[in-house]
């Protein structure tokens, strides 16, 4: 199985929209979030993901500062993560912030996502941030994060609780690879 992490432009950003709808669904169970009244998981009155997919193009107008990631498997479409940098990093004295980060299911729990997160973390040498669902209903990702992250930093990371502006109450994990 060959996983790779590259860079998503804009000529190929059809397939970041094509995944975003999957994984707002997929998060949805753990946030509590029902779709809108169009059947859209939105907020709002986004009536068609076409519609809805127009709002990830901020990710294509930064290219200094937000960085698109897609991750595939075997030349396969299997995810994205999302990167920022300053300014757009929630806490002060971050330098990447991983905004957003999705698997398809079809391959998780064989290494993908650990292996994904590994590449994408590599992409950028400094301080890093990651939040999460701090919830019973998301145990399964703060276990993912808590195994990743103890792996790729032996053990050097942090965890503590914090408040994501947009979000609420956020379980949030930082370390550097520096």
């Amino acid at each position: 199985m060959n996983i790779e992490v590259r860079l998503c432009p804009k000529e190929q950003s059809f397939i970041l929209h094509n995944l975003y709808p999957l994984y707002l669904h997929d998060i949805a169970e753990i946030w509590g979030i029902h779709p809108n009244r169009y059947g859209v998981f939105e907020k709002g009155d986004v009536p068609t993901l076409s519609e809805q997919s127009k709002l990830l193009d901020v990710w294509w107008e930064q290219p200094s500062v937000l960085f698109p990631y897609l991750i595939t498997v075997d030349d396969i479409a299997a995810g994205f993560a999302l990167v920022s940098t300053p300014p757009q990093v929630p806490s002060p004295n971050i330098q990447y912030y991983l905004s957003d980060f999705f698997v398809l299911r079809t391959y998780r729990r064989q290494g993908v996502a650990r292996r994904a997160a590994e590449l994408v973390f590599d992409q950028f040498q400094g301080a890093w941030e990651l939040q999460t669902n701090p919830t019973e209903r998301n145990m399964s990702t703060q276990i993912f994060w808590r195994k990743t992250l103890n792996t790729y930093t032996g053990g050097k990371y942090s965890e503590l609780d914090g408040v994501h502006p947009e979000k609420g109450e956020m379980l949030v994990f930082r370390f550097t690879n520096k």
